[in-house]
């Protein structure tokens, strides 16, 4: 199973950057294939993780090529397994990550987080909430109401711990 983390591209709070190392480790043992926008951030500390743990981590860039990745993006390039060189800017790159991911997890975040949250959701993902992280993870209940049209707010699971919501996102594409 592919799991997109996405969320604030800048590290603010010290215990939600060891909750997303938490869940890219718990991606990791599970043998699941951890995707990110291959930036900074909440998601970057779950890539650290998994990849530390011998786990898979595909990182979807902006950029067109190594260069671009890390001098105009100044983004990192050690952590992953593999980087995928979209050429297609912020946030046009978020529609090639939240295609190939099967699940996506969502911690704190700003408006490229929200941009994932509904690629996702208008895809019908399973989406997972890192409930209490801030940003737009504080929001999504109140947005996946209001534009709810068949249901796709079913899935969309809300959890605080994340061995918890990465086991549940998993039990719910399996069944």
């Amino acid at each position: 199973m592919k799991i997109a983390v996405c969320g604030s591209g800048t590290v603010l709070d010290k215990e939600i950057a060891k909750k997303a190392s938490n869940i890219g480790k718990e991606i990791a043992l599970k043998g699941h294939i951890l995707l990110t926008g291959a930036c900074h951030g909440y998601p970057n500390e779950a890539a650290k993780a998994a990849f530390r743990n011998k786990g898979k981590v595909i990182g979807y860039s902006p950029a067109k090529d190594i260069e671009e990745h890390k001098n105009t993006y100044n983004f990192p390039d050690n952590n992953f397994s593999e980087i995928v060189f979209t050429g297609k800017g912020i946030p046009d790159r978020n529609l090639d990550l939240i295609r190939n991911a099967d699940a996506v997890i969502i911690i704190d975040g700003k408006v490229g987080t929200l941009n994932e949250f509904t690629i996702a959701f208008h895809l019908g993902k399973r989406i997972g909430v890192l409930e209490n992280t801030g940003g737009i993870s504080d929001m999504i209940k109140e947005i996946a109401e209001k534009i709810d049209k068949n249901g796709e707010k079913e899935n969309i699971v809300y959890e605080e711990e994340t061995k918890e919501l990465v086991n549940f996102l998993f039990r719910k594409i399996t069944l």
